[in-house]
């Protein structure tokens, strides 16, 4: 036999429905949101390869790297190759023809000997 619910036994309820509440809560709010994972970026694989040049500019590439690491930056030959490739490539084609004839008149000079 049930007993006639009373406002004291009501309000009972209500307080533990409350307090129920307030915990799941906190349960749901302590756990971090799950973050939907990104693939990992692989690394962009590099390639070994010789590069023949004359003298003089290998000579300047160690000038420029002088000058770099007086300045407080460490640099090494390849890495002032990459730039340069990065700065040609930044060049309109006009400006492009003109270097690369630049870089070809000496070496075909050379073959001509």
């Amino acid at each position: 036999m049930l007993l006639p619910a009373t406002s004291s036994s009501a309000e009972a309820i209500l307080a533990a429905a409350e307090q129920l509440r307030l915990r799941r809560l906190a349960a749901t709010a302590a756990e971090p949101p799950a973050r939907k994972t990104r693939k990992a970026r692989k690394a962009a694989k590099t390639v070994r390869r010789s590069v023949r040049i004359p003298k003089s500019e290998y000579r300047q590439l160690a000038q420029l790297k002088k000058r770099l690491a007086s300045a407080g930056v460490d640099i090494g030959k390849g890495q002032l190759l990459r730039a340069g490739l990065m700065l040609l490539s930044c060049l309109d084609f006009a400006e492009l023809q003109a270097t690369i004839r630049d870089v070809i008149a000496p070496a075909a000079a050379l073959k001509n000997r």
